[in-house]
């Protein structure tokens, strides 16, 4: 049979692994999150620097407006001289 303090250092012992896992997988996801700031900073140095710039069209490319469709509509009146009487 098993004694009060054998068992007391086998939880001892298993808490003690516990610990060094989790001690590890700490120190992974530390790294990681390192990593992730790093990228995250060069990334946001990046857009930064092409939000900034002027925007370059490629040759040729001529932008149009685009109308407004709530624009009153104009359109030519018939000649009067053109109609056929």
């Amino acid at each position: 049979m098993m004694s009060k303090t054998e068992g007391h250092g086998r939880t001892e012992a298993f808490l003690e692994s516990e610990v060094q896992v989790l001690s590890n997988r700490v120190k992974e996801l530390e790294w990681d999150c390192a990593e992730l700031q790093q990228s995250n900073s060069v990334l946001s140095e990046r857009v930064k620097k092409l939000a900034s710039r002027q925007p370059s069209w490629p040759k040729g490319y001529r932008p149009q407006r685009r109308q407004d469709r709530n624009a009153p509509k104009s359109f030519k009146r018939p000649d009067p001289a053109g109609v056929a009487q």
